[in-house]
């Protein structure tokens, strides 16, 4: 049998990984809730994981898939019966691994449907037979490199009522092979319109490493946005795109990206919350550098957190006056300005409500804010019906 590139990964869990495993972990349990408590669970939900490894690490540590079904075995709720799990590797060894482990587990003989393990390459998979129910459906795609990711892909994943995408976005890798010719079809379906854009990119010299990254983001979540997700947008579907950074080992550069892709704005707030917890960054960036030992609570991160937040309502209301007359609930403000970084950045913003709440407290000691109705004795609160008023741009 051929070797793997993943087959040294998988001998000790990281201390990347672990943080990796926790945001896929974490948001599962909020997901199912937020699907539970709207009813959406009635006729299945989907987990699918094209990448998923060997389930354990050498050194006896869990990955996802092991996590996740102790999650699925210690819940008080019902997912043993509503779940339908697709798993997938095409390392043999692996696949075998997984297999054993999840067909072991506890939790296997309590499932209604039981999980369907595959060895195969992730292009090789029709996950349309997944899809077809319109159940929805959350997907992790954790590729090693960029083979088999394309922005259809995601979009397919995400496209139904309720359906949610982490991506594993690999700078480096794209980086190293975006000038190969034989990488030219894997990096179209990644970047489709924006595939020259993204060339440019890499060979700027003026770029760092990180700002690259960075804009290959951009790049993929701006093809999805305005070319894969068209059709859906026309119906009056949104879309926003999280990303979390991990930075290389040793060196000031960004080895890749978790994304967190959805349409659903209550699962953007609950994912920020997942991501700020493991977040070790001084910045406005969301990020893990494991060249820091601490990390900071969200909470303590940087005061000029509140300058930008404040610098980005200016910049929304500058471009749409309208807004100025527009009264809603401090919740809704912070989607619209969310979705209005999706528009312009392709990337919504890195902040938890409390931090724009915060940030519109302290507008309001500036006489910036006017409330239009106040919930109890306290004048801000995130149900409380909020304005804007003319002068925030008398001096912008």
């Amino acid at each position: 049998m051929k070797n793997s590139t993943t087959d040294g990964f998988f001998v000790e869990q990281k201390e990347k990984s672990k943080i990796k495993t926790y945001i896929v972990s974490e948001f599962f349990k909020a997901y199912y809730s937020i699907l539970n408590n709207a009813g959406k669970t009635k006729n299945g939900f989907n987990y699918i994981d094209l990448f998923s490894g060997p389930g354990v690490y050498k050194d006896g540590s869990k990955s996802t898939p092991y996590v996740l079904l102790d999650i699925i075995n210690s819940s008080s709720l019902n997912i043993c019966d509503t779940i339908e799990m697709v798993f997938n590797d095409d390392n043999k060894d692996f696949y075998c691994s997984l297999k054993s482990l999840i067909e072991n587990h506890p939790v296997y003989n309590k499932m209604k449907v039981k999980p369907v393990i595959f060895n195969k390459t992730a292009g090789e998979i029709d996950i349309s037979e997944y899809l077809k129910y319109g159940n929805p459906t959350f997907s992790f795609i954790d590729p090693w490199g960029y083979k088999d990711v394309s922005a259809r892909q995601v979009k397919e994943f995400v496209k139904a009522i309720g359906s949610d995408c982490i991506l594993f976005f690999n700078v480096n890798r794209i980086l190293q092979d975006i000038y190969k010719p034989t990488s030219e079809v894997h990096m179209k379906k990644i970047f489709g319109t924006e595939y020259e854009n993204v060339k440019i990119i890499a060979s700027d010299k003026i770029l760092s490493q990180h700002q690259k990254g960075k804009k290959f983001v951009e790049c993929f979540s701006k093809n999805l946005y305005d070319e894969e997700f068209k059709a859906l947008k026309a119906k009056g579907y949104r879309l926003f795109v999280l990303p979390f950074a991990f930075k290389q080992d040793d060196v000031d550069k960004t080895s890749h990206y978790i994304l967190f892709i959805s349409k659903n704005h209550k699962a953007i707030l609950e994912m920020k919350k997942i991501m700020i917890k493991q977040s070790n960054s001084n910045s406005s960036e969301l990020y893990y550098d494991d060249r820091n030992s601490w990390n900071i609570s969200f909470l303590s991160r940087k005061d000029n957190l509140y300058t930008d937040i404040e610098d980005i309502i200016i910049k929304m209301l500058s471009s749409n006056r309208m807004l100025l007359k527009k009264e809603c609930c401090l919740k809704d403000w912070f989607e619209i300005i969310d979705r209005y970084s999706m528009s312009i950045n392709y990337v919504v913003t890195p902040y938890a409500f409390k931090e724009f709440k915060d940030t519109i407290e302290i507008m309001d000691r500036k006489g910036l804010i006017e409330v239009i109705s106040e919930i109890k004795k306290k004048r801000i609160t995130q149900n409380a019906e909020i304005k804007f008023k003319e002068s925030i741009l008398e001096n912008n």
